[in-house]
């Protein structure tokens, strides 16, 4: 989606966790010779993968409310920054990305205002539909653990033990 034409905030944050799932299926690629942090990053994309589509799905629902309004703090510019960030990440070399930078960037992700803006754009159909939609995927705070866990387990770096800590 280009930022050129009309801003809908759930197709261009469908976009954006489109986006995160490339970056871990990347990261599930740097490391397909070793089984668990393959399966753990391919899971996180996975994940991300369910939410782009919740997010698709909630907007076919809500079509048919047009008193439905979105909360003004979603805007386009967050959205163009966020995507921008991701394509950035999307651009390195993946030899040249480590584990600990793998982690690193995930933990920005993850720390973002994307789970927040996310869990304000499933309400936009009212609780009802928020709660459904909420159900069918993977909750961005058991994401948030999975991914402390996998880093307490796999890296030994203080400042990203410390940043885990922190999200």
């Amino acid at each position: 989606m280009s930022s050129e034409t009309e801003f809908d905030p759930l197709l261009r944050f469908a976009e954006i966790e489109g986006l995160v799932a490339k970056v871990y299926f990347r990261f599930s690629h740097l490391f397909i010779d070793q089984p668990e942090l393959r399966d753990f990053w391919w899971e996180m994309a996975k994940q991300e993968e369910q939410h782009a589509a919740i997010l698709v799905a909630c907007k076919g629902v809500i079509e048919n409310y047009p008193d439905e309004s979105v909360d003004p703090s979603i805007g386009a510019e967050k959205a163009d920054e966020l995507r921008a960030r991701l394509k950035a990440y999307l651009g390195q070399g993946i030899r040249s990305i480590t584990l600990d930078k793998a982690f690193q960037t995930a933990l920005e992700i993850e720390g973002s205002e994307i789970d927040a803006i996310y869990s304000k754009l499933l309400h936009l159909g009212g609780p009802k539909i928020a709660e459904t939609m909420a159900n069918l995927g993977v909750p961005a705070s058991v994401q948030r653990h999975k991914l402390k866990s996998a880093l307490r387990r796999f890296s030994k770096n203080p400042k990203l033990l410390q940043a885990a800590a922190r999200l």
